[in-house]
């Protein structure tokens, strides 16, 4: 069965339309060897394939390694594709068309968003495009299926044809590797732009772009209307000032929304895991499984998938942000603020994306022409407040802020953007010194189109929220899963034989009468003198045995700390209760006063703002750079400012 593969950059429309052209006659599976979902479709006897959604052929995050794959496998085949891009975002869209076209792949290209168009007067001269390009060009609607039929027939009656290479022959020029094929060896690597052709690469690409795109497009009976409330909020939304204000006005209404909206479904899925350990200990009776399952598993995953609320309406709203075009005015009114770091415009969006996670953050750098700042960047990144930090962040939050009923706007809102901003300015600060003593040779041209401002597709807001909030569940659990196995077994079981910790409950219940029987079972376990051990570090920092285990485990991954303070303090107490309350009631027996303290909890903030724990993070960094010199120094740099600024802040406050 012929193969034809859907590509085009993310937003583009393209999934909406595989939708249209497939509808139910479609499968759901994952790619060989990757957690991927790959999607597939069957239309007149042909198989669709929804590629993931690629910005660069020199973009390699998990997803797009896919479509590369595909597309190098395509090359060599002679399978054809279809190219969608977003009709309001043309020049941004032919750019990576003009990259699949210099493959020499046959293809069609698909024009989305005619209703966009419309709107605002623009035409299209598609008779001159289909001869500058020498390949079908289609203009739709994903949206209502206007056009559809055209793409159909196309399809049907094969078509596809090869469109005219773009830059092929700068490669010629190309002084590699001896290779037999410099081309597509060159095209295969996906080299960083860093060499004159590179540069020579991209001008070209930018100018014959521009040179097609004023040829065929047109503005006739202009929607003055709209384009003027473009303008009229970019007057205000684009200002040096209050385009800066406005944006930092929207991230505090974010925060605000992330702790208000999420309280109810979170107290739902606290009492879930209540009712569930509860029933587990009832149905299981006593037993080393019940134990297991009542005071490891449980706990460690109720700690962390109770921020499921949190977390979705966090990517929801970012979504929001990315599909109505503001995420592209947020690029355009931060140059000239990062410019004073080194920076531009361009790392924006990579640097945003961390607020998600790291890893597909620093792969995302790949699309950053100047070596410098990508440079700068991969070092920096990991600073920004991953979804990972968030429930750290929230649990202690509402520890330091037990708000309850106190409306949409409450310092707990005001807490969360506070230290996502200590995120941002420790990732510039750090950009800016990697800016200044990186060896890389400096080069810098970037260009923007920014997108009419538009209702978002709620489906696909909804769907991506959807895909990310899974990918955090899958990925933390796992981690969480093994993890409280393995401090079950070390917290339950102990070196000293029981008439001994009975002789030492003993002595203790007499100067602290308040102490069970339970706690000096879990001090003097595997997992409390591997505690004791590491106290003396961290005991400067307001820390105790406990937090210790919690903070080696989440070396990991920084959300274990929370799943390892469940596990904990579930088997070290006689009674089921919240994670939260058992944190709160936590009492430091050395001065009576409660361990979770105002010192103390800012002192973890700090800690897990700057400290690196995320082995994969570092995995990632050496695979960009090539090798672990950099994430050794992230690493070290890290932890130094965690250690330093956690230190600070305990005996500040």
């Amino acid at each position: 069965m012929e193969k034809i593969a859907l590509i085009g950059k993310p937003n583009s429309g393209k999934s909406s339309l595989f939708n249209l052209l497939t509808g139910l006659n479609q499968k759901i599976a994952n790619y060989s060897g990757a957690t991927v979902e790959r999607k597939s479709g069957i239309v007149k006897g042909k198989e669709i394939i929804d590629l993931p959604g690629i910005r660069s052929l020199r973009t390699i995050t998990a997803d797009e390694e896919i479509t590369k794959s595909t597309l190098l496998d395509y090359t060599q085949l002679g399978r054809p594709v279809v190219f969608v891009l977003n009709g309001m975002q043309l020049e941004d869209g032919l750019l990576l068309f003009s990259e699949i076209a210099d493959l020499q792949i046959p293809c069609i290209l698909v024009i989305n968003f005619k209703d966009d168009l419309d709107k605002v007067g623009i035409r299209l001269d598609l008779v001159k495009m289909r001869k500058m390009i020498a390949c079908p060009v289609i203009l739709m609607n994903s949206r209502d299926g206007s056009g559809l039929s055209d793409l159909q027939n196309a399809i049907e009656s094969n078509s596809f044809s090869i469109p005219n290479a773009v830059c092929r022959s700068l490669y010629d020029q190309w002084d590699g590797d001896q290779v037999e094929n410099k081309y597509t060896e060159r095209i295969a690597s996906f080299a960083i732009c860093e060499t004159q052709i590179d540069q020579d690469d991209h001008f070209k690409r930018q100018k014959t772009i521009s040179s097609l795109v004023r040829t065929v497009r047109t503005r006739s009976e202009l929607n003055e209307d709209i384009l003027n409330k473009s303008k009229r909020w970019d007057k205000f939304l684009l200002h040096p000032f209050f385009g800066l204000l406005s944006f930092l006005f929207t991230i505090w209404i974010i925060f605000q929304s992330v702790f208000y909206l999420s309280s109810i479904p979170m107290d739902w899925i606290d009492q879930f895991f209540l009712f569930l350990s509860e029933t587990s200990r009832v149905k299981l009776g006593e037993s080393w499984l019940s134990n297991l399952i009542v005071d490891g598993v449980i706990p460690g995953l109720g700690g962390v998938l109770i921020f499921i609320p949190q977390i979705a309406i966090l990517f929801f709203l970012l979504g929001f942000l990315e599909h109505s075009g503001y995420l592209s005015r947020i690029s355009f009114i931060s140059h000239r603020f990062l410019k004073i770091f080194g920076l531009s415009g361009q790392s924006v969006i990579p640097m945003m994306s961390s607020w998600a996670c790291a890893i597909p953050a620093i792969m995302s750098t790949r699309v950053i022409s100047n070596p410098k700042e990508r440079m700068a960047v991969i070092m920096a990144s990991p600073l920004m407040t991953c979804s990972a930090r968030l429930p750290v962040y929230t649990i202690l939050i509402s520890l330091l802020h037990p708000e309850e009923g106190s409306g949409f706007f409450n310092s707990q809102g005001l807490m969360l953007m506070l230290m996502y901003l200590i995120g941002v300015v420790a990732t510039l600060v750090v950009a800016w010194i990697v800016n200044k003593r990186s060896q890389e040779q400096s080069s810098s041209y970037w260009s923007l189109e920014l997108p009419i401002y538009r209702i978002p597709n709620w489906r696909n807001v909804f769907y991506n929220t959807y895909q990310k909030t899974k990918s955090f569940v899958i990925d933390a659990g796992k981690v969480i899963f093994v993890v409280s196995i393995v401090l079950w077994f070390l917290a339950s079981h102990s070196p000293k034989d029981q008439q001994f910790i009975t002789e030492k409950y003993d002595q203790i219940k007499i100067e602290n009468p308040d102490i069970s029987k339970e706690a000096i079972d879990l001090e003097y376990s595997y997992a409390g003198y591997l505690g004791k051990a590491f106290e003396p570090i961290i005991e400067p920092l307001g820390y105790d045995w406990k937090m210790g285990i919690a903070i080696i485990s989440s070396f990991a991954a920084r959300e274990v700390f929370v799943g390892s303070l469940a596990t904990i303090y579930s088997i070290g107490s006689e009674e089921d209760d919240l994670i939260k309350n058992k944190m709160a009631k936590e009492i430091n027996f050395k001065t009576g006063e409660k361990r979770y303290n105002r010192a103390t909890i800012w002192s973890l903030l700090i800690f897990y703002a700057f400290a690196l724990q995320c082995m994969s993070t570092l995995a990632i960094v050496k695979r960009e750079t090539g090798s672990w010199k950099y994430p050794m120094i992230q690493f070290i740099l890290m932890f130094v400012m965690a250690y330093l600024g956690a230190f600070g802040m305990y005996h500040l406050m």
